[in-house]
């Protein structure tokens, strides 16, 4: 079926099955803006194009996603991804200091400026660690290195993994329950061959730092440790080997533990009953990529985002346009069915003064007589 763009900004038709195993028909439309001093929006001249396939910062699963493919069929929220570095107020050096994400519907007569959907907060410190009691027992020692700015990325949050390879020196201290058997050794991500002596991962957040498990602790004869840099003001990180969720305002990775447990059940009832398709017990929130804080209900228009100390400014805030991307098929019997895509993906990115707008629509397949296109409606 062909599809026609008629809009400024990319966007694509692909095949889908819903939730009843029903043919349908996606379009994506990623549309991107340039953030003025003042906050206004303005069209990119240069838009970025539609990602087909999951962006990394970094090496690929050894560092945070910044972008995660468009081609997914359905979001039940709106994902909030701010991918920003956050900036101590004033420029001056701090051990410690809050950054924040707030989005506000559009003001009516009721409430000014508007009913307040998100509100988020991290505090973000310098470099700080537990150290060793002389009596044993772990304390969190205050920062001592105040820092002007920091990335807020997943791998300075709380999280991490205990590794001791074959040939560390500590490899002779750890106890036999601790090694990885035959079965962990030949699954390992490195590979049977490279797999390490012992191996535990905190798979909220595999990249962070702050995951400490005792057997580790004594094997290395630590007398510290490193704590999180970003961190909750309403649950802090505060004991040595406590659990603590990770906190950040970016892409919580598909493979983490909080988000796989949404993918469902992939075993012999799944191929024989669902296979290629997803299993019954899929959830769609599966595809909701921000943190679970992050998101919000799809936005309508004019919403306020107020980012605190994401900016060397310290203060910005920015309006969404108000103008709605749809879809018209004729079908047919000759009726013609309009819809509006939704936005279910909003990425703010202060450091570059970018922000992308990520709308969807899903529509079942019919024997349409003419090409799907895609239009503003202002």
């Amino acid at each position: 079926m062909q599809f026609i763009n008629r809009t400024p900004f990319p966007a694509i038709m692909f095949p889908a099955t819903d939730w009843n195993l029903s043919s349908s028909h996606v379009v994506v439309m990623r549309a991107t803006f340039d953030i003025k001093p003042d906050g206004a929006l303005e069209v990119s001249v240069e838009q970025q194009p539609l990602v087909l396939t999951d962006e990394y910062f970094g090496e690929i699963n050894r560092s945070c996603v910044r972008k995660e493919s468009d081609l997914v069929p359905f979001k039940p929220q709106c994902d909030v991804i701010v991918n920003a570095t956050a900036y101590a107020p004033g420029g001056r050096p701090s051990t410690g200091f809050i950054v924040g994400v707030r989005v506000n519907k559009p003001p009516d007569e009721r409430v000014e400026p508007g009913l307040v959907v998100l509100d988020k907060k991290l505090v973000v410190t310098g470099s700080r660690h537990w150290e060793k009691g002389l009596l044993g027992g772990w304390k969190l020692r205050p920062p001592t290195m105040p820092i002007t700015s920091l990335p807020l990325r997943y791998e300075y949050a709380f999280g991490g993994e205990c590794r001791i390879e074959m040939d560390d020196s500590a490899a002779e201290r750890v106890g036999r329950k601790f090694l990885l058997g035959p079965e962990q050794r030949a699954s390992h991500p490195d590979g049977e061959a490279k797999a390490p002596l012992a191996h535990a991962v905190y798979d909220d957040n595999p990249l962070g730092m702050g995951f400490a498990e005792e057997w580790y602790l004594k094997a290395k004869r630590m007398k510290t440790f490193p704590a999180p840099q970003i961190d909750s003001p309403e649950n802090p990180v505060s004991v040595l080997g406590n659990a603590y969720a990770p906190q950040g305002f970016g892409i919580i990775t598909k493979a983490w533990k909080q988000r796989l447990e949404l993918a469902g059940t992939y075993g012999d009832a799944w191929r024989e009953n669902r296979w290629p398709h997803l299993p019954e017990d899929f959830d769609m929130e599966f595809w909701n990529g921000a943190h679970p804080d992050m998101r919000i209900p799809f936005p309508e228009g004019s919403e306020k985002i107020t980012l605190t100390n994401l900016t060397p400014g310290g203060k910005l805030t920015i309006s969404l346009p108000d103008h709605e991307p749809v879809v018209h098929v004729r079908r047919e019997d000759g009726t013609t069915m309009s819809d509006h895509l939704k936005i279910d993906t909003l990425i703010i990115e202060p450091d570059s003064m970018k922000v992308s707008l990520v709308s969807r629509v899903m529509f079942a397949v019919h024997r349409e007589v003419a090409p799907v296109e895609a239009s503003l409606s202002i």
